[in-house]
């Protein structure tokens, strides 16, 4: 299961869409507050990664997943962006990141990765750090929020 955050409502329903066509279940949210309602709630059910946009009114995506991430410290987060840049204070808050627009191929393999990453022990094998669109984005330094501290491996 997968989570998406977006208050474009077409970006949302595509990102739904392919998801739903390729088998996976997901739970979408237009709000940022919404999902974290959700995440408190009784009702809550752990999703393999959350998609969340950035730029979206009352919060951004950085804060809401600061927020979510004080309640649920294991989520992964995916950051889908048309901004150029992330700011280096954003930098390790995602997982994986997507520049908007992006295609199927490159959502698929980010969501392949994530589902690796779910179902085994932590592993560099995973490629977490070359999946995703990370290359279109001045960050330096990167390296899984989820990484073990006492070992290499992100995608913990």
């Amino acid at each position: 299961m997968f989570h998406v955050v977006d208050d474009t409502d077409s970006v949302r329903e595509v990102v739904i869409a392919m998801l739903k066509h390729h088998g996976y279940e997901t739970i979408s949210f237009g709000c940022p507050k919404d999902y974290i309602s959700f995440v408190s709630s009784p009702g809550f059910s752990k999703p393999i990664a959350v998609f969340t946009d950035v730029t979206m009114p009352a919060m951004t995506g950085y804060e809401m997943m600061a927020i979510v991430s004080e309640l649920r410290s294991e989520l992964r987060f995916v950051v889908m962006t048309a901004e150029p840049e992330i700011r280096s204070e954003h930098a390790t808050k995602a997982c994986m990141y997507l520049a908007k627009p992006f295609t199927l191929a490159s959502l698929l393999k980010v969501v392949g990765s994530l589902i690796q990453c779910h179902a085994s022990s932590p592993s560099d094998e995973h490629g977490c750090s070359s999946v995703d669109n990370r290359q279109q984005f001045p960050i330096e330094n990167w390296s899984c929020p989820h990484r073990c501290e006492d070992c290499s491996s992100d995608c913990s």
